[in-house]
């Protein structure tokens, strides 16, 4: 039969004390909170609030041409962008113009604006039609947006 012999050192007292009082406030705090022992929890950044707008800019008869079941605009190129600006004249969010689709005699060139919040006035510049002021109340009433 073997025996265990335990040396007690200054350096393993230490460590049992140590180890007793993690054990000790782990207990006392509950499951899961170990974590503040190792390291201050940081706080969550939330994300900036936006504004989704769906539109599309609707296009008349002699101002699109069509290829196959496709449209597109004659003077609005197929990489035409949407340019949204802040009150400054930044540029703080764009996208750019789906295909055209053919719609009751018209080309409707689809787009999904995302318009960060917080920024009172935005001028949205629409390819042909040009920049368009809006405030941010008007910007978050918009459910779709139908320039043409």
């Amino acid at each position: 039969m073997t025996r265990l012999r335990l040396w007690l050192t200054p350096a393993t007292v230490l460590i049992a004390l140590a180890l007793a009082a993690v054990t000790a406030g782990y207990s006392e705090r509950g499951v899961g909170t170990i974590r503040g022992w190792l390291a201050e929890p940081t706080p969550a950044t939330s994300p900036q609030s936006t504004y989704t707008v769906p539109g599309a800019i609707r296009l008349p008869a002699v101002q699109y041409a069509t290829d196959g079941g496709v449209c597109h605009g004659t003077a609005v190129t197929p990489d035409a962008q949407i340019v949204v600006t802040d009150p400054s004249g930044a540029t703080i969010a764009y996208v750019p113009l789906g295909a055209g689709t053919l719609v009751d005699g018209a080309c409707v060139l689809p787009f999904t604006l995302v318009v960060p919040a917080g920024k009172g006035s935005y001028g949205i510049d629409f390819p042909q039609y040009g920049l368009m002021p809006y405030t941010e109340q008007e910007i978050a009433d918009l459910l779709d947006l139908t320039i043409g």
